[in-house]
């Protein structure tokens, strides 16, 4: 992850699970990025405030192998943020904003992976689409999606119903469970239940070292919202990330079924055509 994800998404997606004095030094270097690659260790273990070991402690729990790699990344973060310097609160800025996300979402997902999630998909007689709050919009998205192409499945967005349906589902159906945070508590306890029945989970997060991870039998990744988002895990911003990792597998699954998605959506679209003509006969009378 940390040679394709942007520095700061990486550190977003570990922070809620950093210790105290290892947020002290992401919080120094997200404010101090510019002048971090010059330092040595001993001088960021002293502005930082913290041990050597603290800071080579969340290196790794980035991802790095050592702290010349990490300062690689820093003068690569250094130069992009160079070249985008717009005003914060402009269209553009945000339009670069979505770009950088879905580039970094893209990036951290192995192909193998939404390869592997595919199979699941192929394999599975039913699929679930777990997911509550802001989530619940993105799974309802991906039904949608998937529905219109033929797959047999359905969103569960309301907690009770998920806490039922996950005591109840099969070792051949699947469920992706869709999380923000990756700490939903109804999601975690949820999955917790399906893999007690011996069904196959697969999560999607923005948190790379959240609880949720610990269930998935394949973890996928979206960018993470920043920590300081006003509209709190990024609103209609965290959905639209979310529904982009979604797009991605439905294109992935869409593209090995093309044929008969192409035959199925056709036979959707003549339907939802003739009820829309029904319908407005009816006020035209």
């Amino acid at each position: 992850m940390a040679a394709a994800m942007s520095l700061d998404s990486q550190i977003q997606a570990i922070y809620p699970n950093l210790t105290k004095s290892e947020k002290k030094v992401a919080d120094y270097i997200l404010k101090h990025v510019d002048i971090i690659s010059s330092m040595t260790l001993a001088h960021m273990s002293k502005k930082a405030r913290v041990g050597e070991a603290t800071i080579m402690r969340f290196v790794y729990k980035l991802g790095y192998e050592n702290l010349a790699q990490f300062k690689v990344a820093v003068v690569r973060e250094n130069i992009i943020n160079s070249q985008g310097n717009d005003d914060e609160e402009s269209a553009e800025a945000y339009a670069k904003r979505v770009y950088k996300l879905m580039n970094d979402t893209i990036q951290v997902n192995k192909k193998e992976y939404i390869k592997e999630v595919i199979k699941l998909i192929d394999q599975a007689s039913h699929i679930y689409f777990f997911g509550n709050g802001t989530s619940g919009y993105a799974a309802a998205v991906a039904f949608y999606r998937f529905f219109r192409a033929g797959v047999s499945c359905e969103a569960v967005t309301d907690v009770h119903m998920m806490a039922m349906k996950s005591a109840l589902v099969k070792e051949d159906e699947l469920v992706i469970a869709i999380s923000q945070s990756g700490d939903n508590s109804d999601i975690i306890h949820a999955v917790k239940r399906v893999k007690k029945n011996h069904c196959p989970v697969v999560t999607i997060t923005g948190r790379t070292l959240s609880l949720l991870t610990g269930y998935g039998d394949i973890n996928l990744f979206h960018a993470p919202i920043s920590l300081s988002d006003k509209s709190y895990y990024g609103g209609t911003l965290g959905i639209m990330i979310q529904e982009f990792l979604l797009e991605i597998i439905f294109k992935a699954y869409s593209q090995e079924h093309e044929e008969t998605i192409d035959e199925i959506q056709r036979v959707t679209t003549v339907a939802t055509d003739l009820y829309h003509e029904a319908f407005k006969g009816k006020f035209n009378k």
